[in-house]
């Protein structure tokens, strides 16, 4: 008989080429520490806006879209920590219903 070696890694089989993966966070990281990272970007991302809205109005900008641009990237994360807070809320409550 003969033997069928498995290989270690088959590669992508559908032929598109296969995006690297993004290196892993550090075994020091926990979930305290990236929602605090994801926060502070939340106001980050607020911030950048504000400065956006305010440097075009008083005419140091021209550039609308830019502003724009700003201003929608930060309502979005406030909507996905809104939605992300809501979802730990969620859990928290189960979790909290459940009998022992």
């Amino acid at each position: 008989m003969n033997d069928i070696a498995l290989t270690p890694r088959l590669g992508n089989v559908t032929g598109l080429p296969v995006p690297p993966r993004p290196p892993a966070e550090p075994a020091g990281a926990n979930f305290g520490d990236l929602l605090q990272s994801s926060l502070d970007r939340v106001g980050q991302l607020q911030s950048e806006a504000d400065r956006a809205v305010e440097d075009l109005t008083l005419g140091r900008q021209t550039d609308l879209h830019s502003t724009l641009i700003a201003v929608e990237k930060a309502g979005i994360a406030m909507e996905l920590a809104l939605q992300i807070r809501n979802k730990l809320l969620n859990a928290y409550e189960t979790l909290m219903r459940q009998q022992i």
